[in-house]
């Protein structure tokens, strides 16, 4: 019994991230630290694929949230952009992520260079136009390999 079959035409060729808006959600986020030792939380966002838009299932990475008062502003932004009422107060930088965390989002992506490589950077947010994905997903017994 085999567990992979290889599958041309499944291959995808990659695909850049043009500038623009879609349709995402909070995908993961992660707790770190800056270079300059400042506490950050670093966010991931996935193009939403069940939205009629380029790049659905791709990856926005790395969104440095900084936790400074000259970057408050971005903590705020993204809060109101997913609907985070106003007012509601948070005991740490994770309870404001776990709060997030898949929640819709229409982000605003430009680009920046690296290393002579073009990425994907979220240089805004909105609310979503769209309702959030549905959770509903039910997997029978019979419907895992294993």
């Amino acid at each position: 019994m085999s567990v992979f079959k290889v599958d041309y035409s499944k291959a995808a060729e990659f695909q850049e991230i043009e500038p623009g808006e879609y349709e995402a959600i909070v995908h993961s986020y992660e707790m770190k630290q800056s270079s300059s030792k400042k506490n950050m939380v670093v966010v991931d966002y996935e193009i939403r694929d069940d939205v009629d838009q380029p790049c659905g299932g791709m990856k926005v990475r790395f969104d440095n949230f900084v936790v400074s008062e000259n970057t408050e502003w971005r903590f705020q932004a993204l809060s109101k952009a997913v609907g985070v009422p106003e007012g509601t107060p948070f005991s740490s930088y994770k309870e404001w992520a776990d709060t997030i965390i898949n929640q819709p989002v229409l982000l605003i992506v430009g680009t920046r260079e690296h290393n002579g490589r073009k990425y994907a950077q979220v240089k805004g947010f909105k609310p979503s136009n769209v309702a959030p994905p549905e959770d509903d997903i039910s997997i029978g017994e019979d419907e895992t390999p294993f």
